[in-house]
């Protein structure tokens, strides 16, 4: 398995060997626990033969140095393990860090094949050599290899407003710009602009990673680098994020109704771990709204619980995002997956991570995000990135307004026994963090359960004409059956939260309003009363 750092492969082996025994007996076939050695960790390095040739390279000349990976080796009945590591974490490479890095190897053995005397690799190492620097005879092969990539991003930079990606810093830098809301002037007349409510924040706060996940997982990392200590999720959220809290340091606990009778049982819990023989908790982990049933978290009262009990707060506002709703006002911690609806294009991934200046904790946790947090987010990433939230803010405007009025229409037919919609969902939760601007709205994100079951989700399902996916925050409208592909092991233990099997997730995009209003009628339409 290949990541993209030292340190990220290194935590692997050591998930793998902590992890082999505490799952052994579920496991089917049981694991062979490994031995002392047998998971490791192998360095490959990525360094075109022929430099000369390479910097005449569209793709070999994005950096003017060696690309290094690191894989992790271990046997293959461990396999589960190691991938669950990567999908928890979001730690595994970009795509276009191992495109480039099989760019390099056809580059590499275009030379090696060639005839010429002037163009052989030399000495040890992956695809590590000499070459004369005069051998004009090499440069044509690797040209040529990289004729078709050339073409393709002379179109994607003519049209697609992406700038070379030797600017990558400077396009991350504008990238946490955008986020913290510290725009320049020039920036702000082309839109995007958005105030975070919160005085003294700065680009210094911001920290990009390279997958939504990554950013959960490197803000648990920093809050457990303070002191190792158990953590609570608040509320029933994307699969993963549970995941990390319970196998990554001492644990945790799981609220996940996040309503109710939740907020005295964490009360009980915080107060639990001030006595002398318990540990305090380390942080409260919530989403607003939460993935898939769109609750949204009291935030007045869970900072007042934080603040009483001395423990940081984390909030993961991807559903709402920053131009719909203020969490930072009131975490000490924001996450958000800049894979969603921040890049609208579905064609790169990203995370970040917002420190609250204003926070109790934020010298701690600016220190301790010193230690563990790594720029992992690949140049090339930056770039499609940096260009694809240009219009962040326009987008959101028309998702809200496209997503009400499915909601609405959901919410009015007797086929559908329940939309969970933050209009509809612990509204007022929502309403009291929602930004008090004109272009505020509830996000693009909904799910439904229908009053027919399983036959009527299905029905449905398969008549709604758009895109079907398990990702969310598109430019186009999206579904997907979210609990069978996201909980389908565990079934009945989702059904005890509210989170149905036949639960529909939809996440309404860009299309024009009437087409969207045509179609999901005919998808409602399409449930027969049988």
């Amino acid at each position: 398995m290949l990541f993209p750092s030292l340190a990220c492969a290194e935590r692997c082996v050591s998930f793998i060997y902590n992890q082999a025994p505490k799952q052994q007996e579920s496991s089917l076939p049981p694991y062979v626990l490994p031995k002392s050695g047998q998971v490791r960790i192998v360095q490959y390095m990525a360094e075109p033969v022929n430099k000369k040739a390479a910097a005449l390279d569209a793709m070999s000349a994005v950096l003017d140095q060696h690309v290094v990976i690191y894989c992790v080796l271990f046997p293959e009945d461990l396999f589960p393990l190691a991938k669950q590591y990567w999908q928890h974490t979001g730690n595994g490479i970009s795509g276009r860090l191992a495109d480039y890095c099989l760019h390099i190897e056809r580059v590499n053995e275009e030379c090696e094949l060639d005839a010429s005397p002037h163009c052989r690799a030399s000495g040890g190492g992956a695809r590590r050599g000499t070459v004369s620097e005069t051998a004009s005879e090499a440069v044509s092969p690797v040209i040529a290899a990289g004729a078709d990539f050339e073409a393709d991003a002379y179109l994607e930079e003519r049209f697609g407003r992406n700038v070379s990606a030797k600017y990558a810093a400077e396009m991350k830098s504008a990238l946490r710009r955008r986020i913290a809301g510290a725009l320049t002037e020039d920036e702000q007349k082309h839109g995007a602009q958005v105030e975070r409510g919160v005085a003294g924040l700065s680009t210094e706060d911001v920290f990009l990673t390279a997958t939504g996940m990554s950013a959960v997982f490197v803000a648990h990392q920093a809050l457990l680098q303070m002191r190792q200590a158990k953590s609570v999720c608040f509320g029933f959220p994307y699969t993963d994020t549970l995941k990390i809290l319970q196998k990554f340091g001492p644990g945790a606990y799981f609220l996940g109704n996040g309503e109710g009778n939740d907020y005295d049982e964490l009360e009980r819990i915080l107060e639990l771990h001030t006595q002398d023989d318990k540990d305090p908790i380390l942080a409260i982990f919530t989403e607003c709204p939460s993935n898939p049933l769109l609750k949204t978290a009291d935030l007045p009262r869970l900072r007042a619980l934080a603040d009483r009990f001395g423990v940081a707060l984390v909030v993961d506002e991807t559903i709402g995002s920053f131009a719909n709703i203020d969490a930072l006002g009131w975490a000490d911690i924001v996450v958000s997956s800049l894979t969603k609806v921040f890049s609208g294009d579905s064609n790169v991934m990203g995370g970040s991570i917002v420190l609250n200046p204003s926070g109790a904790l934020y010298t701690q946790l600016h220190s301790a995000m010193k230690v563990v947090f790594e720029d992992l987010m690949w140049c090339e990433d930056a770039i499609f990135l940096e260009r694809n939230s240009r219009d962040f803010m326009h987008r959101v405007v028309k998702i809200n307004n496209n997503a009400l009025v499915i909601a609405e229409l959901l919410h009015g037919s007797a086929k559908v026994a329940n939309v969970a919609y933050p209009k509809f969902t612990t509204p007022e939760n929502y309403q009291q963090i929602m930004r008090p601007t004109a272009d505020a709205g509830y996000g693009g994100l909904l799910s439904v359960v229908f009053v027919g079951g399983e036959r009527a989700s299905q029905q449905f399902f398969d008549s709604l004409l758009c895109c079907k996916g398990p990702s969310l925050g598109t430019n186009f409208t999206l579904a997907s059956p979210y609990t069978i592909l996201a909980h389908f092991t565990e079934l009945e233990w989702a059904a005890q939260y509210g989170v149905s099997a036949n639960l529909v997730r939809i996440s309404v995009g860009l299309e024009p309003q009437a087409e969207l209003v045509s179609m999901f009628q005919a998808a409602l339409d399409a449930i027969s009363d049988a």
